[in-house]
Parts: C-alpha cells; sequence; structure tokens
C-alpha cells in the first residue's frame, strides 16, 4: 500500500473515531497535499485541501517564528479557535503536518490526543522506506510517476530548520565546471 493511500485510510480512522472532527488534511511542511478527508463545514460550504494546505504551511511559518523568537523550542502543534470551531495543527514527522477542522462543540483533550497520535503514525508513515518493484534494482530507484517532488527535495524539513543547520550543498553541474 502506498503512503499517500495508509494515511488516507487514517485520516479516515480518525474521523470515525472522532465525529466532531470535520475535516482532516495531511500535507508537507510546504503546502503540498498528502491525503485530505474533508467534509462540509456548519456554512455549508466544503473547504478545498490545496489552499488549506497552502495556508496550513503559512501558519506552521508563523508558528515555527514564534516557537524560536520565544524560546520555546520546536514546534509541536498550533490552535485556532473560531466561533465556529477548531483548526489544530499538528507535527507529523520532520517533513509533514496534520491539519484538523473541528466542531466548537468538540472536547478539546480529546481532539490533542487523537491528533497527536495521529500525527505520529502518520509521520510514522511517511518515513518507512518504500519497496519498489522486483524489475528495478536496488541501486536504482524508480523514477517519480508524478511531477511533484520528493518528499526529501521539498523546503528545509522541520528537523533541520530546529537545529539551524545549513542545508545541504546543492550537486554540483558538470556543465558548469571549469578546468584550471
Amino acid at each position: 500500500m502506498a503512503a499517500e493511500a495508509a494515511v488516507t485510510e487514517e485520516l479516515r480512522a480518525l474521523r470515525a473515531r472522532v465525529p466532531q472532527v470535520g475535516g482532516a488534511l495531511a500535507a508537507t511542511v510546504d503546502g503540498f497535499v498528502l491525503a485530505e478527508d474533508l467534509a462540509r463545514a456548519q456554512d455549508g460550504r466544503r473547504p478545498e485541501a490545496e489552499p488549506l494546505a497552502a495556508l496550513t504551511a503559512a501558519a506552521l511559518g508563523l508558528a515555527f517564528r514564534m516557537n524560536e523568537a520565544t524560546g520555546r523550542g520546536a514546534f509541536r502543534e498550533l490552535l485556532l479557535h473560531g466561533e465556529l470551531g477548531y483548526v489544530a495543527t499538528y507535527a507529523a514527522g520532520p517533513t509533514a503536518v496534520l491539519t484538523l477542522l473541528a466542531d466548537d462543540r468538540i472536547n478539546v483533550g480529546r481532539l490533542h490526543l487523537e491528533g497527536r497520535r495521529a500525527a505520529g503514525r502518520i509521520g510514522a508513515l511517511l518515513a518507512e522506506p518504500r519497496s519498489f518493484p522486483a524489475e528495478h534494482s536496488a541501486a536504482e530507484p524508480p523514477a517519480p510517476s508524478d511531477s511533484r517532488p520528493q518528499l526529501e527535495r521539498r523546503r528545509l524539513p522541520l528537523e533541520r530548520r530546529r537545529r539551524n543547520a545549513p542545508a545541504p550543498p546543492a550537486p554540483e553541474d558538470p556543465a558548469r565546471r571549469t578546468t584550471e
């Protein structure tokens, strides 16, 4: 089972366990949708996954900078409480986040308990090495089937940002190499 399918199943299971959660989205830290299970909100509109993932990435950036400025350590979660409910975002490993949309009547402790557990499972699913078909050699993984970049090549993961480590050096382009 592909990681995205397993993440989608985790989102559905979470919504089944906690009926007050009206939507769940797993996204990369830079706003790409990994999986979603979104229902209509109380106002009758269904949130769109791509803009929600982009807003989650923006909120994550602000939360990260707020934690850094106040010396509160690494990002763990973000909770917004609006008139009609909650938006909760949890770190799901170093490269992903889980965003939950919940009704105003939810028990916030239960929201945090289930959200943290699901985020941990999603982080573990995304961290598992992917298996490749037998026709590909172990030394040469197949090319990605979609045009999106792999998770490792996207913006700096949370772990590296936390430690303020420098980005890995870019691969050298042989065409630009000069001889002395």
